[in-house]
């Protein structure tokens, strides 16, 4: 017994483009989210929020330590912190290198969408940064 496969389907690169074309695609609601709205808050004020609502002190989310829950904090403030920030001038801020920023705000945007607990904290920390 002889499986035979499907033809192969042959689109050139003109049509291929056509059809993955983002002009269809409505992307734009014009509705600014929570974080659009909280650009460039002073670092001190966002500091003091991820530190107040995670547990940790602001010398612990300024220190090395790698512990879990200053490390956690430290992360937050870097997310929080890229508002309206370049990833440079954040790492300049946290005397970082700019790939320690990124991961934290890879990471926390993942976690965001996944865990429970960090959307919980995520929630509390824009409640302070909004008041």
């Amino acid at each position: 017994m002889k499986s035979t496969l499907p033809e192969p389907i042959v689109i050139s690169p003109l049509e291929l483009l056509k059809l993955t074309s983002v002009d269809t695609i409505d992307l734009t609601d014009n509705q600014p989210t929570k974080n659009e709205t909280m650009k460039k808050l002073p670092i001190d004020k966002i500091k003091q929020a991820c530190a107040k609502v995670i547990g940790v002190t602001v010398a612990e989310i300024e220190s090395r330590n790698r512990f879990k829950l200053p490390a956690l904090a430290r992360q937050f403030a870097m997310y929080y912190a890229l508002r309206g920030r370049t990833l440079e001038a954040v790492g300049k801020l946290f005397n970082r290198h700019h790939g320690n920023i990124v991961h934290a705000r890879d990471k926390i945007a993942f976690l965001r969408d996944t865990d429970w607990e960090i959307q919980q904290y995520s929630e509390q920390i824009e409640e302070a940064l909004a008041s």
